[in-house]
């Protein structure tokens, strides 16, 4: 008789065992269904500058004055939407290894960005702003020129007495916001949604060798199975 019982176990323990793992790999495959690599591009204009906001940045600085002179630039960015958060602060997310690919482009020249050097941050009233959220996709590489800087920046901002901390604001939380808000975050003013561009001299003087910044763009973002 307790030969018979012990026996019965483990057909018992074996099918325990397999409905564990039937229930790990349904919860891998529904997170693979669920990532998506998303295509983020933000193209438009800025004011050329001149020879005076030029004067410091080098002929062959990586960035042709012919090039700046059109007017016209883009940025065009993959990232994975299920990238982990790796900052603790439990109000600002730091996704660094979010973006697989980025591109920017000025005039006729474009530059494949490194992506292990590019992060998307979000700010649910984190960085000592608990009245301001914010939504950054941020791309540094060398230039020949020294370092340069290209943010993606929207800020949502209210009274400084306010907290947007948590569920009380536009983001819920710091985690990765859906793509349609990573493209169009509903920011206080139009001026609180723009490109950035900034070359720094690699002596780090505080005075950037060029600086651009313009508002005069649109903002797309698609969703695709993720490839990995």
């Amino acid at each position: 008789m307790p030969v018979i019982l012990f026996e019965s176990l483990r057909p018992r323990r074996l099918r325990q065992r397999l409905m564990v793992l039937v229930s790990a790999m349904i919860a891998l495959s529904s997170c693979a269904v669920n990532a998506a690599e998303i295509h983020l591009n933000v193209a438009g204009t800025f004011n050329p500058p001149g020879p005076e906001q030029t004067a410091r940045f080098p002929n062959d600085g990586g960035i042709s004055r012919a090039d700046l002179a059109t007017g016209i630039w883009s940025m065009s960015v993959v990232y994975d939407d299920a990238a982990p958060d790796v900052d603790p602060d439990p109000y600002v997310g730091r996704f660094s290894n979010a973006i697989k690919s980025a591109q920017f482009t000025v005039g006729g020249k474009t530059l494949e960005l490194p992506v292990d050097r590019a992060q998307i941050i979000v700010s649910d009233g984190g960085q000592g702003f608990p009245f301001r959220e914010s939504i950054k996709v941020v791309v540094q590489a060398s230039l020949p020129a020294g370092t340069m800087r290209l943010s993606w920046i929207q800020l949502s901002s209210q009274a400084r007495t306010t907290d947007l901390r948590g569920p009380s604001g536009l983001l819920k939380s710091d985690a990765l916001p859906p793509f349609e808000q990573v493209a169009q975050f509903p920011t206080t003013q139009p001026f609180d949604r723009f490109l950035e561009l900034r070359v720094d001299p690699v002596a780090g003087e505080s005075k950037p060798l060029l600086y651009l910044s313009s508002s005069a763009l649109s903002a797309t973002a698609t969703a695709r199975p993720a490839t990995h």
